[in-house]
């Protein structure tokens, strides 16, 4: 609860560089457990934990939410510049310009 208040979210980062380790942790186990669950193996998690969760907004798929955020962003960027040629060094929002570069990468490798 405390997280979503101070960031507007429930997306916690599975990155271990996070100050709050132990939050890192706990939400990587809770994303470990439901995943085990869905896939019908025995799991700790229970349904009301799940609901509990996410009754809170609480990112089963982190990865998907940042996605999305940054797909905002690149919406924003286009709605001030009239296109999507983000530097990949992009000062005001250097992690928009890595996003865009990778989503090329990304998109060549699919071309293959």
């Amino acid at each position: 609860k405390k997280y979503k208040e101070i960031h507007g979210h429930c997306a916690v980062p599975t990155t271990k560089r996070s100050s709050n380790k132990r939050l890192v942790n706990w939400v990587s186990r809770q994303r470990k457990l439901y995943l085990g669950m869905k896939e019908g193996k025995s799991a700790v998690i229970t349904a009301e934990r799940v609901d509990m969760l996410n009754s809170l907004g609480f990112s089963w798929k982190v990865l998907e939410y940042n996605w999305h955020e940054m797909l905002e962003h690149l919406k924003e960027y286009k709605e001030r510049h009239g296109n999507c040629l983000v530097p990949q060094r992009y000062a005001p929002n250097p992690a928009l310009g890595r996003w865009v570069a990778l989503q090329r990468i990304v998109y060549k490798r699919m071309l293959r």
